[in-house]
């Protein structure tokens, strides 16, 4: 996962402090101390947190303090209304304290506010009464949240503030620490967290597929949704079905060092505002043997990689951040108006594997929901008189629901039994009218019937009957018998004894817009 800072961060808010922007003086022999208290431990929780920092040996000019990653404000409150306003409101109030000054303290509350400069993520601002004593810039960095602070007041000797909208991670390291930087002197004080595998974990995937209206070309949503209590993913798991593939016509010019956009993301999170969370892209780049998927939100700064496996068709997105998502929506097209993705149309699931930020691992199946595949056709029959030596065929063909209807069929015997050239029998007839002279050819098939469309053409080619139709049907029905249709001895014995109860055929079905499909039908032999 990389970070870059962004005007409208969400979240990871925290402590500091008291923050006034006075011209002071700084001492050379700054001594830092920081403590933490917790109403709480619970990972995922949202205890109240003191921050108690106190400085010794003069005024420190610069502080930073940097937070562990998990622990998360809630810009959400106020509808999230307090990152777009400059102006403190107790509407936007997310802590409280003093800050000490030589002897005196001062009571002041902390107050979410919009980014004060280009690059920040969030403002906090000390306010005294009604007084705006100054606004902490709070950035966002490679290794995490910091809130930095400057031209702090001379005589300033304790910062202790509670923060009452932090949430937990819901990770336990062994070492979460807050990092209190003083005039380049660091301190540390532990935040405790605890539960983190015991919290509840249930993610859940969905798909769907829309077929482009011609060629197999398909866009792809998939969708992971998890309750706002649960811990968040570290590490996702993707797996599609073969029959939705890549489309290396489409994608191999992104895989040259070339990174293309190839849809959109959008997520939802209890603590972040939607606006923020509206506006993802999903790119593709790499080689071709090793693709990568890259999940951006830019107002965000977050991007989440994820690499690709054509051996397992699956994409892994790992060190997810620890921030709590109910929903997150992957809409995948394709680049420059291709798709990125071919499909098959054949049933099939999508299959997510999940693992917690605490360890907890889940697993999700969902059956893909097609949007675009027409059904495909399919043919029935029946045989009658092969026990006799007088074998009778009936087919009948229907189109996919929602397909082109049917054009050509080609049939194929098993063995046993043939199409015979000699039933086709051609006549020509000629009149003279004037000086003209026009000549007709009627061909007749002896022993085969059409019905629910008419006949353009009829040939045997390869031992099959092909009947190309006039004009495009739904349905149609053939019959064939002798003496189109002719049994050897060997298999009508067979039938006859009951050592053969059953024949298989095949159907070539080509549609109005030429593709083809080829169906078996398995027949009692009769």
């Amino acid at each position: 996962m990389s970070f870059r800072p962004r005007r409208a961060l969400v979240g990871l808010v925290a402590a500091a402090a008291a923050l006034v922007a006075l011209p002071g003086a700084a001492s050379a022999a700054i001594t830092p101390t920081l403590k933490l208290s917790q109403s709480g431990t619970t990972a995922g929780t949202n205890p109240t947190i003191g921050f108690d920092a106190t400085f010794a040996g003069g005024t420190p000019s610069n502080v930073t303090l940097a937070l562990p990653p998990g622990l998360l404000a809630n810009e959400n409150i106020n509808g999230g209304a307090c990152l777009v306003s400059k102006t403190p409101s107790s509407a936007c109030q997310v802590g409280s304290g003093t800050v000490t000054l030589g002897a005196t303290g001062v009571p002041v509350t902390i107050d979410l506010v919009a980014p004060p400069k280009a690059g920040d993520v969030g403002g906090l601002a000390v306010v005294s009464g009604t007084n705006a004593l100054g606004t902490a810039d709070v950035t966002l960095t490679a290794t995490g949240l910091n809130v930095v602070l400057s031209g702090l007041p001379t005589g300033i000797t304790e910062i202790n503030t509670s923060l009452t909208n932090l949430r937990l991670p819901t990770s336990c390291p062994t070492s979460a620490n807050v990092t209190l930087t003083a005039d380049s002197v660091s301190t540390t004080a532990p935040l405790t967290v605890t539960g983190c595998s015991s919290l509840p974990y249930n993610p859940t995937v969905t798909a769907s597929v829309t077929k482009d209206a011609t060629g197999n070309g398909a866009a792809v949503t998939l969708a992971i949704t998890q309750a706002a209590n649960e811990s968040a993913n570290k590490n996702i798991v993707l797996t599609l079905p073969k029959g939705l593939a890549p489309n290396g016509a489409a994608d191999i010019p992104c895989l040259s060092g070339k990174v293309c956009t190839i849809g959109t993301a959008t997520a939802t999170s209890p603590l972040v505002p939607n606006i923020a969370l509206s506006n993802g892209v999903v790119t593709l780049s790499g080689t071709a043997t090793a693709p990568t998927i890259a999940i951006t939100f830019p107002t965000l700064g977050i991007t989440i990689p994820g690499t690709v496996s054509l051996t397992t068709n699956s994409v892994t997105f790992a060190n997810v951040p620890d921030v709590p998502l109910t929903s997150l929506t992957l809409n995948v097209t394709g680049p420059n108006g291709q798709k990125a993705f071919t499909t098959d149309c054949a049933p099939a699931n999508v299959v997510g594997n999940f693992t917690a930020q605490g360890g907890q691992t889940h697993s999700s199946t969902a059956p893909i929901k097609f949007a675009g595949c027409a059904a495909k056709p399919s043919a029935t029959g029946s045989t009658s008189g092969l026990a006799g030596g007088h074998p009778k065929l009936k087919f009948t063909v229907t189109h996919g629901k929602g397909g082109p209807n049917v054009a050509t069929l080609a049939i194929g015997l098993p063995g046993g039994l043939r199409f015979s050239r000699a039933a086709i029998v051609s006549h020509k007839t000629c009149t003279t009218k004037g000086k003209k002279k026009k000549c007709i050819t009627t061909t007749l098939i002896k022993g085969l019937g059409i019905s629910g469309a008419k006949a353009a053409s009829v040939a045997i080619r390869g031992g099959k009957l092909v009947i190309a139709l006039k004009n495009a049907a739904g349905r149609v029905t053939i019959t064939a018998a002798g003496p189109l249709v002719s049994e050897t001895k060997g298999l009508q014995t067979k039938v006859k004894k009951h050592r053969v109860t059953s024949l298989n055929f095949s159907i070539k079905i080509t549609d109005a817009k030429k593709v083809a499909t080829t169906v078996s039908v398995k027949l009692r032999a009769h």
